[in-house]
């Protein structure tokens, strides 16, 4: 039986047919009754769709810092989907590619490490030196001001990831950085760089740079 509670405009609490009312933090939650248990096996396509999940979700996880720092411009303060959720769905819709065997994988020439309204880098070019990591790009009129820097991600999807923020001002053109280890490092390095508005906190999309 469902009780209404305070009269026409309350909240209902209780059973009525296969719905159940209740509430939950102060909100009147209505859900439907038990779903059936599922006899027959999963399709291929759905088979397919857990695999692409789980691929994604565990290239999100490995990159979890990186990817809640890049996309916080484009999160709604208080809302319900953040920054990490926006860059799971990016992952999963935007950057699986089907390799052999049907298998799916990130390709990381798709991949927006950073995300946001501002307008990307131009003629963005990276090399290795040692461990000294050079970069250089066309400069826009509108990063004159020094509140525009650059940050780099370092991705090796093999392994350890890299943030690098604020490295040098956008209207340098140009910077060098160095990182311990990399010119040593048994996998491929993907380099992602990006414009940051200190002021107002806001980003542009990553650029892919290539591989070092």
């Amino acid at each position: 039986m469902a009780i209404l509670q305070n009269g026409p405009n309350g909240a209902i609490v209780g059973k009525f047919g296969s719905v159940s009312a209740y509430l939950l933090k102060g909100q009147n939650v209505v859900r439907g009754g038990k779903r059936k248990k599922r006899t027959s096996p999963p399709s291929e396509a759905e088979l397919l769709n857990r695999e692409k999940q789980k691929v994604a979700g565990k290239f999100a996880g490995a990159n979890k810092v990186i990817l809640e720092f890049g996309y916080q411009s484009l999160a709604t303060k208080g809302g319900r989907v953040g920054a990490f959720q926006l860059a799971q769905r990016h992952i999963f819709k935007e950057t699986l590619e089907l390799g052999e065997n049907n298998k799916p994988f990130v390709n990381p020439e798709k991949l927006l490490l950073f995300s946001g309204p501002l307008t990307p880098l131009a003629n963005c070019q990276v090399s290795l030196d040692g461990d000294r990591i050079d970069l250089s790009w066309t400069v826009d009129d509108e990063y004159r001001s020094s509140i525009y820097k650059i940050n780099v991600g370092l991705i090796d999807i093999e392994g350890e990831s890299r943030l690098k923020i604020s490295i040098a001002n956008v209207n340098q053109g140009s910077c060098s950085f160095e990182v311990e280890g990399i010119s040593k490092k048994a996998f491929d390095c993907h380099v992602y760089v990006g414009v940051w508005d200190t002021l107002k906190d806001d980003f542009s999309n990553s650029i892919y740079c290539g591989v070092i």
